[in-house]
């Protein structure tokens, strides 16, 4: 198994403070731990940075019970295969293998669901059981399906057909029916679920962050004016949306919007292509492929600014927080302190 070089880094929360230095390279012969006295007791799988598994091009990842289960998109073609591994680290165990580019992942009780969206032709939804079996299609022969989530009755997950659409089906099985839709020069990038509301970022010629709800009785409706943009992803606090903009320097930022309502401002701005996010509390930390790093921005300073949390990684896209930030490089999955 190859591993992932990466570097972890200390971060300082007091605005215009510079963050300490390299901690050391990671070579996959030990644990990393954080220099700050962190610790992650009683999480799913200890504080300890390293490298989790093996994995090839992934561009999903969940963690849930002190497991960690990912998509690996592979080429893209039908090489594609769901996995999961213990948080610790271990040989992870295929749950489903030979699928056309496997991409959002999000797990309920027993069950696996996954998207397929690939770069060409259709995907739609599947499930599979935590411990293995059979595959079971929920849909199929659709575009759009980047985004998959779960509430506690329901899996929703998005389609794109002349706009963005999300659908959902009862956790217990059912017929797939749509909830929500939102026509136009655009297409779903994911989906975020918090409590009953409902947000799904998009690209394209009249893109936007929209929010709906599960119900459907609020249709998807854009947070702020429609424009030609990249929104890739989308995390939400009590009070605020967290978007990504998906461009280069010093177009690409990270931009805010309050949750009850109103315009969105540039939370942090002059970064190179920002992608994934996952908060925790009021850390917002953010994966940053092109340049191999995850970064932190404390939510709570007057003047947020990001700062470097490991660097040397190759290509990192998914990220999900627990007891430890995971995040998907380019062939493995990696585990992060937290800081």
């Amino acid at each position: 198994m190859r591993t992932a070089a990466f570097a972890l880094l200390l971060f300082a929360c007091q605005k215009d403070e510079v963050p300490p230095g390299n901690l050391g390279d990671f070579d996959g012969s030990g644990p990393i731990s954080p220099g700050n006295g962190t610790s992650n007791e009683g999480g799913e799988g200890g504080g300890e940075g390293g490298t989790v598994a093996s994995a090839s091009n992934p561009k999903g990842i969940f963690v849930s019970n002190g497991f960690v289960y990912y998509t690996s998109f592979a080429s893209g073609g039908p090489d594609g295969r769901v996995s999961v591994v213990a948080a610790s680290g271990g040989t992870p165990t295929d749950l489903a293998t030979g699928l056309t580019a496997p991409w959002a992942v999000a797990v309920s009780g027993g069950t696996v669901y996954f998207t397929l969206d690939p770069p060409s032709g259709t995907g739609g939804l599947s499930s599979v059981p935590t411990a293995g079996g059979n595959v079971t299609i929920i849909q199929s022969g659709v575009t759009g399906a980047a985004g998959v989530a779960v509430d506690a009755t329901n899996v929703y997950w998005t389609n794109e057909n002349s706009g963005a659409l999300v659908y959902f089906v009862p956790l217990v099985g059912g017929t797939p029916k749509q909830v929500l839709d939102f026509g136009g020069a655009l297409a779903p990038t994911g989906l975020t679920i918090s409590t009953t509301d409902v947000y799904v970022p998009t690209d394209g010629a009249q893109a936007a962050i929209f929010a709906g709800t599960t119900s459907g009785s609020t249709n998807l409706t854009p947070l702020d004016a429609q424009s030609s943009i990249t929104y890739a992803d989308v995390a939400v606090s009590a009070t605020t949306v967290y978007a990504t903009v998906d461009d280069a320097a010093p177009n690409g930022a990270i931009v805010a919007f309050p949750r009850a309502g109103g315009p969105g401002k540039t939370f942090v701005g002059n970064l190179d292509h920002p992608q994934r996010l996952a908060l925790d509390g009021t850390n917002l930390y953010f994966t940053d492929p092109n340049n191999g790093n995850v970064w932190v921005i404390d939510t709570t300073q007057t003047t947020p600014a990001a700062a470097l949390v490991a660097s040397g990684l190759s290509l990192p896209l998914p990220i999900a927080v627990a007891d430890a930030l995971y995040v998907g490089a380019a062939d493995s999955i990696v585990r992060i302190p937290k800081l």
